[in-house]
């Protein structure tokens, strides 16, 4: 029959199927993929046909499926493991399976699990053989000849087996219809191409894979393949018409055939690497003379030392490597570099190729360092006996040069040779710095011995103009160090003033005082200075024939000098008394040219009359010896005392500008001398205390003829307020006595010591030492600083008891706007030393050097040390504390600033100006320092040193600089012309109104700046950035000139050295920086303007060093060349920068060499202004850069200023306490000082806040407590800001929010969620809009299918913003909220992380925590599931505290939103999980109802598979008048969706039983939670009632960290009984009783209650207070920065 038909034919359909199936699972087992494809299409299309009628076919089809992607992932597995393992080369085992799977199965990489696996397997691969590649590398760069045999065996095998199977894989895959092509296995070719391509030819790729045979395979392969396949595709083998594939075949076997050579012509095939292996004889050649060029002696003993182990290589290539020939080879190449320098020594001493020779001696001396320990390369010491030949030499040439000045006759007929042996020492001398000592001595004694005659005088004059003046047959070399030698040495002092004479060219006093101008500013405008001309030039002719009348009269070596200090000294004298507001009247200035011709008469006699009288006999050269003032200096005095404004009675505060290397020197000494003669005091400031040094020299004999030393002082003009204050009285022994409760005991201010030095204070900040009057120099005070006790015989009694007006005198206008002296203080320190303070800072510092976590107050106030010193200073808890959270902060910043120890003096010292100061400290991090040098064991005496060091410096005042009061202020500058409008407005406020302009005593300046053209050089890229510098160099030197170039700062100067670029200089190069001696700095100064000479120096020196050019061929191709390699923030610094060539009327050129980032960090510039500006415009947009610049700093100074005002306001208010011996207000006043010291000058601080959201489906249930967090955060008395203003009253704060949701990888473009402004910034002001933004992100939050998140990802991309306004703030953090761990740091467990091995965009903790630490980001970690998030926050806090650059010790912080007990154990992630059991009413009242209540149930489960909640369990416990369990414990994802229905009374008992026997059996890794429904009442409720009550108790001791039991229970409808519910509900603190009307509001009871987690809410103080302590601990290192 039909039915007997249909049956039989299904049950024949329904067999095949089951055949399928089992060849299906056969093939599977033998790894016969196409076969199990083939099997599974036959299923398919079965059921695609019959599936009505055969569904197994469909069945098994699917298992089939499901176990082959089974078999797949567990493959990709073992890859993970075995790739990255040692163990690698095994993966050779299952890679077909893997191939094949891929290839022959489309449903593999149709899935997204196997898509992932394959991706990533792939990715593996490539990084593992990357890896092997850079390791080679290195391994071969730094002569580790072991390491590299093994990886190259290795790495052989391995990349062998990429480059056959992964290319063909890659090649296969291209043309694979069903697989998506890979990244990865596109990077593994590359590599393959580049690395592994002997013995196979990776080009023809694509003929190999249609023949599916390695690209390593030879012709007889090729030939196998080609037989087989074309068997198999010929059309009468298929009996097909289409006969592509056949073509296809053919194609590429002779395309191979023909391409391929046959094996016995391939000859000897080389292998992966041979080529490095056989060259690696050229390779150590070329890289032992590229280590010595480079002068990289310590590397060559690293080869030495490993070069034996080259024998390792020998059997890697074939024929053998021959190691022994190679090593012999080496050995003998670096001895005979070696020998050569030996040679070169004596062969450059032997032609005196001095330059040379202190090459090769430099070199010698590192050589040995570094290649001593082999004495068959280097056998003896470097010098080899040239040290006694050098000196034997040069005492030869001074005893050869001694004899030809045996007599006058001798001396003029030698002339010749001795000049040829002064200039064989001076060689020596200038070209052999090691030599310098015992050349100089023997000169001296030479040039000694020539001033024992008569005649020695006029000879050695006659012989230093002579090497002045250099000869014609004299080498450019000879005349360099001719000219040199007349610098070096004093005896030819006269030569010098005399070329200075001649070389200044003195313009007529007419035309020069018709040059000057002047400018006055009233109110806010400058107006002209009427100057009075022709008084002025009276008063020049008047001091013009005085000083000539008086010189010629006391030049006479026989004149009484002493008479005409009197006369001079008698003429101030009768100008008495004298007040600066009154008294200059016409008779006064008419004196001034006469004291004025007095002063100088005495200057030039004491400066050169001795030596103009030795040579009187030649009057007019002897004139020309003659140091004197030219007309532009004596007019700029005269000028400065008021000789040009007779209508003026008072003395006026001016500027003068005179152009730099003019003289300035001599008019302040000069003006300083006229001005004690007039009864002030004259205090003459500048730039630094190195220049400050060399002016006080220039004029302290004449200083001494008065007798005025004490009324004259040289210093920084940081040192006047310093001064001021000593005056004062000691407030750092009175500090000391408050501490000490013995401030009774202090003597009284006027009977004090006065013995202080400032120093830093313990908030860190940098000050510099004032000198002190009446110590010596070992006391830290400059030798001009010390008073004259002399008798004032020249000076009359009523001047010497005036309380003489100091009259400041400024070198340089720029001293007033310097970082440390406008709107800055300085810092009285009182030194508490107590043994207990040793043993805390000696605690902290073990602590931190064991590696121990960082030290906390509480951990030292539970030493006795801390107990001790409570006792000795009571009532200030409140220091001690301040000062040891300072110590154990610092103390892990201790290398921070750069110091420099003093080992002969056990002292460290810093960097300040141009010079190394060693009474700057920096806080606790100076103390520190000194504990590291001695544990380096770099201390002479480290007991005494670190009994002076260790200490508690306490900060006891702030007195602010710029609180100086001088009656007036008189100067010269070389910058007046770039004054702004903020200088002037800064100079009116000390009075300064008046300005003149001086021409030139030079004349026109040959300075050239080409601003339009090649002056200007804007680099894109560090690299080209040095490139330029270097070029320009290369250039200026091949024309012989000499190069300065200014960086900006050590740092950038380090950049270039460290460079490649550097060595292209060559040799003839200097380096001039703050911490080299004083000698060495000379020298480099000495030599930096002599041809082919470079030097590169850092900014510092741009200011009054004197590059002055003496070398003829220099000036001859064009002077000194200097390059600016930054863009000064002030144009008088780059005035001054210029300044340094063409100096002195002599050629020069200058030139900018920029790098475009910098411009755009530090100026705002866009990155593009070049494009969109004229080349001849350039300058102009650097100059309205920095002036914008400018302007924002002027502000900031303005602000600074203030807050010192008010420093040094409440400072004198405690002083004045402190005085008056008052404990009681001094006590009060310094808590409130100190306090305000530690907040710092910071009165306003922007916030950046980042809210980096999880929006996965997990986080549904903490959607509404995160909104109300951040809301809370954000406003109201909680907020972050209220917060700080609370903790920070005297600081303003601005917070800037963003905002980023983030879902997982998989999710796509939806991953990502952020908002940013139309500039693209991703921080806005706006609370409001901010808040809004969270709350629509967390609406509905969705996605993430794993349980881990890319939490990586998301911290990456936040870090990574760069909007125009993002992480610009000082402050900056970022909060993340999240349940779940980061990819790969959450257990190995089904659907918990899909990324566990590697991240697929390459992220790793290391990157992130870069990222975060490049951006200066605090990170928070808000965890919803400590438990889970626990890996992932100790390994990003791990690799974020060890970051290279995290200098200050930050902590990643991670705050639980819950307490981590009631989050879920590292083996259950993904959230609380929960036992819900639903204990529902299916009573006859339920029957029209009852399909609303299973939707309702059926939703609750929905929105648990939303929220992620797939390890959730479900039991249902149906009630009427008996009770049953219809699902138990099931998964969500196994939960059923059809409910029966009962229909009967109602009895709550039986269900109460049911449910509570449920919720004892519930697993320990869950929680129970009932809900109960129910619509009606009954008789059993109390009991019921109790039942629930019993399981609340027994529930608390059975379930694991359990609290009370969650009981949700509902009334439905009208009839439900409200009382006896609620009973129910009360069984437990956490009972909750809700109503329901209908069943739609049933249903969103249920998905409310899937909403709601065991989420204890974490009130937002915590992570309020956390930002707080934050705050607190940026703004600590701000203020002691």
């Amino acid at each position: 029959t039909s039915r007997t038909t249909y049956e039989n034919k299904v049950r024949k359909f329904h067999i095949n199927a089951l055949d399928q199936s089992s060849r299906g699972t056969k093939a599977l087992e033998n790894s016969n993929y196409c076969m199990l494809q083939d099997c599974i299409d036959i299923l398919d299309l079965t059921d695609r046909h019959l599936g009505k009628h055969i569904p197994i076919a469909s069945r098994e089809s699917e298992s089939l499926k499901k176990r082959a992607l089974g078999v797949f992932i567990d493959i990709c597995k073992k890859a993970h493991v075995l790739l990255e393992s040692d163990n690698r080369n095994a993966i050779e085992k299952i890679f077909r399976d893997y191939r094949d799977s891929v290839l022959y199965l489309p449903f593999i990489t149709a899935s997204d699990e196997g898509k992932k696996a394959f991706h990533l397997t792939n990715q593996l691969m490539h990084d593992a053989i990357a890896k092997d590649i850079s390791d080679l590398k290195q391994f071969m760069e730094s002569f580790d000849f072991a390491k590299f045999r093994s990886k190259v065996i290795s790495t052989r095998e391995f990349g062998g087996f990429l480059a056959d199977h992964c290319t063909l894989l890659y090649e296969r895959v291209k043309t694979s219809e069903h697989v998506e092509a890979d990244q990865w296995l596109d990077a593994i070719f590359n590599l393959c191409y580049e690395h592994f391509s002997q013995c196979r030819s990776l080009n023809l790729i694509e003929y190999f894979a249609i023949l599916d045979i390695l690209p390593s395979s030879n012709q007889r392969d090729i030939e196998k393949a080609y037989r087989s396949l074309s068997k198999r595709y010929h059309p009468d083998k298929t009996g097909k018409n289409d006969s592509t594939m056949f073509r296809k075949v053919k194609e590429a076997h002779d395309y191979l055939i023909e391409n391929i050579k046959v094996e016995g012509e391939r000859g000897d095939v080389e292998r992966p690497f041979d080529a490095k292996i056989k060259g690696i004889r050229t390779m150590l050649r070329e890289g032992v003379k590229s280590l010595f060029e480079r002068q990289q002696y310590d590397k060559l003993g690293t080869l030495l030392f490993r070069l034996d182990d080259l024998k390792m290589l020998d059997d890697l290539v074939v024929p053998s490597l021959n190691h022994t020939n190679i090593i012999d080879e080496i050995k003998e190449l670096i001895q005979g570099y070696v020998k050569q320098a030996r040679v070169d020594v004596d062969s450059n001493w032997s032609s005196r190729d001095y330059r040379a020779l202190n090459e090769n001696i430099s070199d010698l001396k590192e050589m040995e360092k570094h290649l001593k320990a082999y004495p068959d390369i280097y056998s003896s010491s470097w010098n080899s006996g040239i040290v006694l030949k050098v000196e034997k030499e040069i005492e030869e040439l001074g005893l050869r040069a001694c004899s030809y000045l045996s007599s006058h006759i001798s001396a003029k007929e030698n002339r010749d040779n001795f000049r040829r042996c002064f200039l064989d020492m001076g060689h020596v001398l200038v070209e052999l710095p090691f030599f310098k000592d015992i050349t100089k001595s023997v000169m001296c004694d030479v040039l000694e011995s020539c001033l024992v005659h008569d005649w020695g005088y006029s000879f050695l004059f006659e012989f230093g103009l002579c090497l002045q003046r250099g000869d014609e047959s004299e080498s450019e070399i000879d005349s360099q160090v001719a000219q040199l030698i007349v610098a070096e040495f004093s005896h030819f002092k006269e030569v010098l003033t005399m070329v200075w004479n001649e070389e200044t060219s003195q313009k007529p006093a007419e035309d020069t005082v018709h040059s000057i101008r002047g400018q006055y500013r009233k109110g806010e405008s400058m107006g002209e200075l009427q100057i009075e001309r022709d008084g002025l030039l009276e008063s020049f002719q008047s001091f013009e024939a005085q000083y000539k009348k008086l010189l010629g009269e006391y030049i006479n070596p026989n004149a009484d000098v002493k008479a005409l200090i009197q006369k001079t000294a008698a003429i101030a004298n009768k100008l008495k008394p004298l007040s600066c507001d009154s008294g200059w009247n016409e008779e006064v200035k008419g004196q001034i040219p006469y004291i004025l011709a007095g002063v100088f008469t005495i200057f030039t006699v004491r400066r050169s009359g001795e030596s103009y009288n030795r040579l009187s006999d030649n009057s007019e050269m002897s004139t020309k010896m003659l140091m004197k003032p030219h007309n532009i200096q004596v007019l700029t005095l005269l000028s400065l005392f008021g000789c040009g404004s007779p209508s003026s009675i008072s003395l006026d505060s001016q500027l003068m500008q005179i152009r730099t290397g003019e003289g300035k020197s001599m008019i302040l000494g000069a003006a300083a001398v006229v001005l004690a003669l007039l009864g002030f005091k004259a205090r003459c400031v500048c730039y630094s205390e190195y220049l400050s040094e060399r002016d006080f020299g220039l004029f302290r004999d004449v200083f001494d003829d008065f007798k005025i030393m004490e009324y004259v002082k040289y210093s920084k003009i940081t040192t006047l307020s310093e001064d001021n204050t000593k005056a004062k009285g000691d407030i750092r022994a009175l500090t000391e006595n408050l501490l000490y409760g013995k401030l009774e005991r202090v003597a009284s201010a006027s009977t004090a010591k006065i013995s202080q030095t400032s120093v830093a204070s313990s908030t860190g900040d940098i000050v510099v030492a004032g000198s002190t009057v009446g110590t010596n120099a070992a006391d830290g005070v400059v030798e001009f600083d010390v008073v004259s006790k002399s008798t004032n015989d020249c000076l009359s009694d009523d001047i010497l008891s005036l309380d003489r007006t100091e009259i400041l005198l400024v070198d340089e206008v720029d001293v007033f706007f310097g970082s440390e002296f406008y709107g800055q203080t300085y810092n009285q320190v009182a030194q508490l030393k107590e043994p207990e303070i040793t043993d805390i800072l000696n605690h902290i510092w073990i602590a931190n050097k064991r590696g121990e976590r960082k030290q906390r107050l509480a951990d030292i106030r539970a030493l006795p040390a801390y107990s001790h010193l409570l006792t000795k200073f009571d009532g200030f808890k409140y220091i001690l504390d301040s000062e040891i959270s300072l110590m154990i902060d610092q103390v892990r910043r201790v290398d921070e600033e750069p110091y420099y120890l003093d080992r002969n003096t056990d002292r460290i010292g810093y960097k300040v100006m141009d010079s190394i100061s060693y009474e700057v400290t920096y806080g606790y991090r100076t103390v520190f320092a000194y504990l590291q040098e001695a544990d380096k064991g770099n201390l002479k005496e480290s007991d005494k040193a670190l009994a002076s060091a260790l200490f508690i410096p306490l900060s006891c005042g702030q007195f602010s600089y710029a609180n100086i009061s001088p009656k007036r202020i008189l100067g010269v500058s070389g910058t007046l012309s770039a004054l702004g409008k903020y200088e002037h407005e800064v100079l009116a406020k000390y009075v300064v109104d008046t300005f003149m302009y001086v021409p030139s005593v030079y004349g026109e300046s040959n300075f050239q700046f080409d601003k339009g053209g090649d002056g200007i050089r804007i680099e894109t890229n560090v690299s080209n950035y040095h490139h330029s510098i270097t070029d320009q160099i290369q250039l200026m030197t091949k024309q012989k000139r000499s190069v300065v170039v200014f960086f900006q700062n050590n740092a950038r100067l380090k950049d270039f050295t460290s460079s490649s670029f550097y060595h292209k200089l060559g040799r003839q190069k200097k380096l001039l920086t703050e911490d080299m001696p004083k000698s060495d700095k000379d020298f480099v100064i000495s030599k930096a303007a002599t041809a082919g000479q470079v030097t590169l120096s850092t900014a510092i020196f741009g200011r009054g060093t004197d590059f002055f050019c003496k070398d003829e061929t220099v000036q001859k191709n064009g002077g000194v060349h200097v390059i600016q390699t930054f863009l000064s923030d002030e144009e008088s610094e780059e005035i001054q920068i210029q300044g340094r060539t063409s100096r002195q009327g002599k050629k020069g050129s200058y030139q900018m060499i920029l790098l475009n980032s910098d411009l755009e960090e530090q100026f705002g510039l866009a990155r593009d202004w070049t494009d969109d500006n004229a080349k001849k415009d350039w300058y102009n947009c650097l100059s309205d850069a920095r002036k914008k610049r400018r302007n924002a700093v002027c502000e900031e100074i303005e602000t600074n200023l203030a807050a010192a005002i008010e420093k040094d306001c409440n400072t004198h208010c405690y002083f004045d306490a402190l005085l008056a011996k008052d404990k009681e207000v001094a006590s009060d006043i310094f808590s409130e000082i100190y306090t305000s010291f530690k907040k710092g000058s910071l009165t306003s601080i922007d916030l950046e806040l980042a809210f980096i959201i999880d929006i996965t489906g997990s986080m549904a249930p903490y959607a509404d407590a995160t909104v109300t967090t951040i809301e809370h955060m954000l406003s109201g008395t909680g907020s972050i800001l209220s917060k700080l203003k609370i903790n920070f009253p005297e600081i303003e704060f601005h917070l800037r929010v963003g905002v980023m949701g983030f879902r997982d990888i998989d999710d796509g473009p939806d991953q990502f969620l952020e908002k940013s402004t139309n500039e693209g910034s991703h921080f806005v002001d706006s609370d409001a809009f901010s808040l809004s933004f969270v709350e629509s992100i967390l609406g509905s939050p969705s996605g993430g299918g794993d349980v881990a998140e890319d939490l990586l990802g998301a911290i990456d991309r936040s870090a990574t913003w760069s909007g125009p306004d993002d992480w610009t703030s000082l402050i900056k953090f970022m909060l993340l909220f999240t349940d779940a761990p980061a990819h790969g740091f959450s257990v190995n467990a089904p659907n918990i992380d899909n990324y566990s091995v590697r991240h697929p965009s390459g992220l790793t903790t290391d990157r992130v925590s870069d990222s975060l630490i490049k951006s200066d980001i605090d990170l928070f970690i808000c965890s919803f599931n400590p438990a889970a998030t626990s890996r992932t926050e100790e390994e990003l806090a791990m690799k974020y505290l060890g970051h290279k650059d995290n200098h200050e010790q930050r902590e990643i912080t991670a705050i639980p939103m819950i307490p981590k007990t009631q989050s879920q154990s590292e083996g259950a992630l993904g959230g609380h999980e929960k036992h819900i059991i639903f204990v529902l009413d299916q009573s006859g009242s339920m029957s029209d109802d009852w399909s609303g209540v299973v939707a309702a149930y059926n939703g609750y489960i929905t929105r648990l598979r939303q929220n992620q909640r797939y390890s959730d369990l479900v039991s249902v416990v149906q009630f009427d008048s008996a009770a049953m369990v219809t699902v138990e414990k099931k998964s969500i994802s196994n939960v059923p969706s059809a409910l029966g229905y009962g229909g009967r009374g109602t009895s709550f008992l039986p269900a109460a039983a049911r449910a509570c026997a449920l919720a004892m059996s519930t697993p320990s890794t869950h929680t129970p939670s009932i809900v109960f429904m129910s619509d009606g009442e009954a008789g059993d409720a109390n009991e019921a009632a109790t039942r629930f009550s019993q399981l609340n108790n027994s529930f608390q001791g059975h379930i694991a960290n359990a609290n009370e039991l969650d009981l949700n229970v509902i009334a439905f409808g009208s009839g439900a009984s409200h009382e006896q519910l609620k009973k129910i509900a009360s069984s437990s603190r956490n009972g909750k009783f809700q109503m329901s009307a209908d069943t739609a509001e049933l249903s969103n009871i249920f998905v409310q209650i899937a909403d709601k987690g065991q989420v204890v809410n974490l009130l937002e103080a915590e992570i309020g207070k956390r930002i707080s302590d934050a705050v607190s601990d940026r703004l600590a290192l701000e203020y002691v920065r």
